[in-house]
């Protein structure tokens, strides 16, 4: 079967090479140097813009002084902070490489990143210094920099000090030549499903994704809003979307170190802000949770979700809390991307809330086949037009170089074009695509399951289940049962503490007779539903299905409703 290729229908960006930080500070909105583009939510704390470069020139000249040279790579844990894009932009300024890290992280997950990146130099955050030192035993060679203070425990002067007392002078420029081939950030994919890569970011790749989604998405790049974020920078969205994007077109980011419910809904009715950048947890706070109703959080038109599968249950109960407590319409869209497209891949426009249900059309410049994953063949149209669903394959100026020291994932994870264009990215995301060149997302290709040879989708089930008013969190995974022969579909849920009083046992049966009413008998949870505390998320608001995949196989001291 011949390819068939779906392409976006925005007009093209125009292509440039240039150094990602020339990008950056070209100050395409001519934003003053007096306005104040991040706040710190607790403290109130700012940087101007005009601070920002200053302040990132400076620190590049003490960051030479330490040693740190062009292509070298730059590890960075912290928690978000105003300084967090000033540290970035100054490991740019000395022609290196950023690989940001979890503050979440432990010193064995440090140690595993900084192996992997090959990293010449840690800046770590006070609060992480301890973890910081234990990492790097295994190679004293690696420079350790405290980000915050004034000096560190022993004696040395931190990022912060540099930023503020070395003089402020020249960025080392890369040749535009280069801009293709040079690596700006090292972010490591999520490694739910395995461990994590070093995705080779180049400042070409960044440079066309800001410019893909000024184009795609004005209302949210046009710098004269305000945002207020927990997202982590060190994700591929809170680094694009606040750091990048941010200091680009000179809107004021409101930073959360992390996310508080009681701080996040404050700065929300304080600061006013239009649109919102979610992950699937937080729209589930926005719609469940009694918090929600001490705050005034009327300003939002737009509220996206990112990072993970957003279901249509959720998204409606959000749109119609909103409507119920302020009488304002809130539009729940979704835009989609991966560490490796830089991230924005799609994206759901506000005058297109027809298509709300898909995570939106297709980026400028991009190109999309939907490939079944068994057969490497197009998966072919359905009667309206629509892609059947299979694997997402894309490629564009924003897709990575690869993957750093690993050719074995960069050789599986783009596939030949068999016309001898560009290789194809293959994204291990099932979907597919609409007659109108929205994408439509369904799940990750490692998360489905296959009861008895017929798909069952995770993230469908998931939203099923939010449905049931005692149901406050959930997440559906597959087991093998050998004696059958099959993977059954086993749920998780949080369920509200009235719920919970009622006994495991018996809620657990409660939820499993509802949800058997309203699915196909393929998808019912024949592995049983088990009454959890918390379902395991990443920072950036992932399921961990994998940790409660080891639950199931560790520990048979759960009470579940089996059919």
């Amino acid at each position: 079967m011949p390819s068939r290729i779906y392409r976006s229908s925005y007009p093209p960006i125009e292509s440039v090479d240039i150094d990602l930080l020339t990008f950056l500070f070209s100050n395409p909105n001519n934003t003053p140097d007096d306005k104040r583009i991040y706040i710190d939510a607790v403290t109130e704390d700012a940087r101007t813009y005009g601070e920002v470069k200053q302040r990132t020139r400076s620190l590049a000249h003490g960051l030479r002084g330490l040693g740190v040279k062009p292509r070298d790579v730059v590890a960075f844990i912290s928690p978000n902070s105003i300084d967090y894009p000033i540290t970035c932009f100054a490991v740019l300024a000395c022609g290196g490489t950023i690989s940001p890290l979890s503050a979440a992280y432990t010193p064995t997950e440090i140690q595993a990143q900084l192996e992997t990146s090959g990293a010449k130099c840690l800046i770590a955050h006070s609060s992480l210094m301890d973890n910081a030192e234990k990492a790097v035993q295994f190679d004293p060679t690696i420079k350790i920099v405290q980000a915050d203070g004034n000096c560190d425990r022993h004696g040395k002067p931190t990022a912060e000090y540099l930023a503020t007392n070395c003089p402020s002078s020249p960025v080392v420029s890369i040749k535009s030549s280069e801009a293709s081939e040079r690596l700006s950030f090292m972010c490591f994919s999520s490694g739910t499903t395995g461990r994590a890569k070093g995705v080779m970011t180049t400042h070409h790749n960044l440079v066309s994704n800001m410019k893909q989604w000024i184009l795609q998405m004005p209302e949210v790049t046009a710098g004269h809003d305000t945002f207020v974020t927990f997202l982590p920078f060190s994700h591929i969205y809170g680094l694009a979307l606040y750091v990048c994007n941010g200091t680009l077109v000179g809107s004021t980011t409101v930073v959360m170190p992390r996310f508080e419910p009681e701080l996040y809904l404050s700065c929300i009715q304080k600061y006013r802000p239009e649109s919102a950048a979610l992950v699937p947890p937080i729209m589930l706070l926005l719609a469940k949770h009694p918090i929600v109703e001490k705050y005034d959080l009327s300003s939002l038109k737009r509220v996206y979700s990112g990072a993970a599968p957003l279901s249509a249950e959720l998204r409606e109960a959000v749109e119609a809390r909103f409507k119920k407590l302020y009488g304002t319409t809130v539009l729940g869209l979704q835009a989609w991307g991966l560490t490796e497209t830089s991230p924005l891949a799609a994206a759901t426009p506000p005058s297109r809330p027809d298509k709300r249900y898909t995570v939106g059309n297709i980026t400028p410049n991009m190109e999309f086949r939907v490939v079944d994953p068994e057969t490497i063949q197009d998966t072919g149209t359905e009667a309206d037009g629509s892609a059947k669903p299979g694997e997402l394959w894309c490629r564009g100026p924003n897709v990575m170089k690869g993957y750093y020291r690993n050719e074995e994932a960069t050789k599986d994870g783009f596939a030949a074009d068999e016309d001898g264009g560009k290789p194809w990215f293959r994204t291990g995301d099932i979907g597919s695509i609409d007659k109108d060149g929205f994408i439509i997302l369904l799940d990750r290709i490692k998360e489905m399951i296959k009861y008895k040879g017929l798909q069952v989708i995770p993230s469908e089930l998931e939203g099923k289940l939010l449905e049931n008013p005692d149901v406050e969190d959930a997440c559906v995974v597959g087991r093998w049962v050998e004696e059958q022969a099959a993977e059954l579909p086993v749920g998780f849920v949080v369920v509200t503490a009235k719920a919970r009083g009622k006994g495991d046992k018996a809620i657990a049966e409660e939820i499993n007779i509802w949800l058997n009413g309203r699915v196909a008998n393929h998808k019912k949870l024949r592995g049983g539903v088990y009454v959890v505390d918390a379902i395991p998320k990443s920072p950036s608001g992932k399921i961990l299905r994998r940790q409660l995949k080891a639950t199931l196989k560790a520990t048979s001291t759960r009470v579940a409703a089996k059919l």
